[in-house]
């Protein structure tokens, strides 16, 4: 508390006495309401001058879930509002999230003390509080089931909450309270993880929770984890974004009328535009000025807890009024080189087909209308910096390790729609040919490969005088020079699972090297995904489903993580292309050349003998779109089951890919993301990845309700509301286990701290 929360202030005339403030909560109970019903009074007690919390309030927010007991539509059961907000939350539809997108904190409860995912440890270790500390197993085990599925669903859904904070607000960090029985526990929550206090007895402490909360009110927004580089956009500055979007929109699409007021939608929403500063560092702060962006609706917003968590925005340049787009993102620090960095490179040697870069930097803590930033400090998390003190309690045996991650922001004067929104197979194929070309040149001109060829990483834009958008390859964050070998510098899977090449999803891939073939192998699966989602074909929605499970999400885990079976077994007699019955002929026909260039048939292999090279593939797809003629607006976007995640062992059928022109991604697997020196973190973190990252995501757990009703066809610029994809995703959030870093931090007046961890994402059991 002294080191997030200082006391700021001797006066503390509106302070309500702690005296016998929540005697009347009970140390266990029946059901939480009986612990959450008592605590709210408690903490909604006021005079005419005091309060626990003062200029804020609490609401019993679980009373607004329109189903409490469904997972992706309960809601905390107290939320922490700024006093001047709670009319506008209490006013609006219980079918909203609106209380994430205000909420300060929240208290998340279960009515068992043993509820608790942490364990502390034993009084009896020594006098001095830290003695045993670092040797303490901070994970709680779980003889029974029932208990144990207790625990899991409630803090998995305290995580999910908390994500959720976080893709619908701008923070850099999250206070929340966690309650098993009378018992709390202290939460602070940033991109690298957690840290969490001993658990205490409020009733016998209850100065300490009263504390907590006054202090609390006492910081300054900054101090509370708001980013203050990010502002409200005046009513001028809106209309300025709404209207230069739907005009380059338009352009973009190629439409008019009800069908633009549609596609907008996409990218502003009324009464909610914001204005981002963007800071670069090729000069000292104070001799570069600032940029200023306007920007609404992000069209990629971050729905896992710790990691890159990129959003991605349309935005407009509050100076030139120019469209951009701006990437917002927690890049690793200091083991990654800056993307921005990397496009500038790729811009100066002329390779084609990739962004051009505008302007790029790490987010100063600074006030958004102040010319400099304040003293150069830049944003960064603090989790990882606890990581080795000594009341930093062990997880499976194992000292935790946490990643460190730095605020960044990229902007980029090439924008344009996802891979999602293709029209047809013509534009498929020629903006994927693009791809290759721009593959090909990062290679020859600056030895670069790019390592996460994805569905989400390819944008198409329209281009003066060319009738066929233009597919661009974004998303370099990635991308690594090779050796003399052709090999990446270091080895490890990096990337996006489904796309990923036979080779890396092997056993022992993630001790392989990427080569440029991983790549050209990716860019293969990314045509065929959009073709079975995007494209016109006779599959059922059910084999659809399995098929997608089996080559593109299936994961296996025995002595490691690894995958790729479907695409193996297709290589070998193409089980799976043969099945599928394309209505474009010449789609069929590109794709059964390609993938018998990439892995020859039985008894084929002397004529396609080495002509898995780039050059020959570019000359194949360069003679097809030549002498073909294609298909242009044959788009059909397919339905699929929302059955649980295709898992080895398991009948149930794969995951979701969403049809929805939206960043369709599947599950991220950067190493970058983890300390690569933790084999523990990283296959947490991989196994984090499959549950969260996804566009064809899975759900959480097995006990998770699975949703057996097919996702609706999505019109190409048109997309869900982002409420509603947090809530078919909440439910895949429950493996809490898995979402993220967690460090204890010793709870002043309550217990001494304990140990950081990494929660795996199965049950400890004794």
């Amino acid at each position: 508390m002294e080191r997030f929360l200082p006391a700021v202030t001797a006066d503390r005339h509106d302070r309500l006495s702690s005296t016998n403030a929540f005697k009347h909560v009970p140390m266990r109970a029946d059901n939480a309401a009986r612990i959450y019903e008592p605590l709210f009074a408690a903490l909604s007690k006021r005079t005419k001058f005091k309060s626990r919390c003062p200029d804020y309030v609490f609401d019993k927010t679980i009373d607004r879930s329109l189903r409490r007991s469904r997972l992706g539509y309960a809601k905390p059961h107290i939320c922490c509002f700024p006093s001047q907000h709670l009319r506008k939350i209490q006013q609006a539809s219980r079918l909203s999230r609106i209380e994430l997108g205000y909420a300060e904190l929240f208290i998340q409860v279960t009515s068992d003390p043993e509820a608790d995912p942490f364990i502390d440890p034993s009084p009896d270790l020594g006098s001095d509080p830290l003695d045993g500390l670092d040797a303490h197993g901070f994970l709680r085990q779980f003889p029974d089931d029932n208990l144990y599925t207790e625990t899991e669903r409630s803090f998995g859904l305290h995580v999910a909450y908390v994500t959720e904070i976080f893709a619908r607000q701008h923070r850099l960090f999250v206070f929340t309270v966690a309650m098993a029985g009378s018992f709390a526990r202290f939460f602070r929550w940033d991109r690298s993880g957690c840290i969490v206090t001993q658990a205490f007895d409020i009733r016998e402490q209850p100065d300490t929770f009263a504390e907590f909360f006054w202090r609390y009110s006492r910081l300054s927004d900054p101090e509370r984890g708001h980013d203050w580089t990010v502002q409200r956009a005046s009513p001028e500055q809106e209309r300025l974004f709404r209207d230069t979007v739907k005009e380059y929109l338009g352009l973009q699409l190629e439409v008019t009328g009800e069908e633009l007021d549609v596609a907008l939608v996409t990218h502003y929403q009324p009464g909610h535009a914001a204005v981002v500063r963007v800071d670069t560092q090729e000069s000292p702060p104070d001799d570069e000025e600032p940029h200023f962006f306007i920007v609404s609706r992000p069209v990629v917003t971050p729905l896992h807890l710790d990691g890159r968590s990129t959003r991605g925005y349309w935005a407009v340049n509050a100076k030139t009024k120019q469209v951009v787009f701006l990437k917002d993102t927690w890049r690793s620090y200091p083991t990654k080189e800056r993307e921005g960095d990397t496009l500038r490179r790729l811009n100066e040697l002329g390779v084609r087909n990739v962004p051009l870069l505008g302007v790029h930097g790490d987010v100063y803590h600074c006030i958004i209308g102040y010319r400099s930033a304040a003293m150069g400090i830049v944003q960064e998390t603090k989790t990882d910096q606890f990581s080795a003190e000594p009341w930093v309690s062990r997880i499976n045996e194992s000292k935790t390790s946490v990643s460190k991650r730095r605020h960044y922001r990229l902007v980029t004067q090439t924008v344009g729609s996802s891979l999602s929104s293709v029209r047809g197979t013509e534009e498929l194929l020629y903006a994927t040919y693009d791809i290759l070309l721009a593959m090909k040149d990062a290679l020859a001109k600056d030895s670069r490969i790019h390592r996460d060829l994805s569905v989400g990483n390819i944008i198409l834009v329209k281009e003066p005088g060319r009738a066929i958008r233009r597919g661009y390859l974004i998303d370099w964050d990635a991308s690594e020079r090779v050796n003399d070998k052709g090999e990446s510098l270091h080895a490890g899977r990096a990337g996006t699972w489904a796309f990923m090449s036979i080779r890396m999803l092997d056993m022992g891939g993630d001790r392989k090297k990427h080569t440029f073939k991983d790549d050209m192998e990716a860019l293969l699966y990314v045509v065929f995904y959009c073709a079975l989602f995007y494209l016109s074909h006779e599959l059922s929605m059910w084999d659809l489903t399995r098929l997608n499970g089996d080559f593109f999400d299936r994961i296996e885990e025995f002595q490691g993580t690894y995958g790729g079976h479907g695409k193996e077994a297709n290589a070998l007699n193409r089980g799976h292309i043969d099945g599928v019955q394309f209505r474009s002929a010449g789609l069929k026909e590109w794709l059964e050349t390609v993938m018998n260039y990439h892995a020859p048939p039985p008894g084929e292999q002397e004529k396609y003998k080495d002509m898995w090279d780039s050059d020959r593939l570019e000359a194949y797809w360069s003679h097809f779109l030549q002498t073909h003629t294609l298909e242009r607006d044959d788009r059909c976007v397919h339905r699929v089951s929302r059955a649980a995640h295709f898992h080895a062992g398991s009948d149930s059928l794969g995951s979701n890919p969403s049809p929805s022109p939206r960043t369709p991604s599947s599950p991220k697997r950067d190493l970058d993301e983890v300390d690569s020196g933790n084999s523990k973190d990283r296959s947490a973190k991989r196994r984090r990845g499959r549950g969260v990252e996804s566009t064809s995501p899975s759900l959480g757990a097995p006990e998770a309700e699975a949703y057996a009703n097919a996702l609706v066809c999505t019109p190409s610029h048109t997309t869900s509301r982002r409420s509603q994809r947090l809530r078919d995703r909440q439910e895949r959030l429950q493996q809490a286990a898995a979402s993220g870093s967690v460090t204890t931090y010793q709870a002043p007046a309550a217990a001494s701290g304990h140990a950081g961890t990494r929660l795996p994402r199965k049950r400890s059991r004794k």
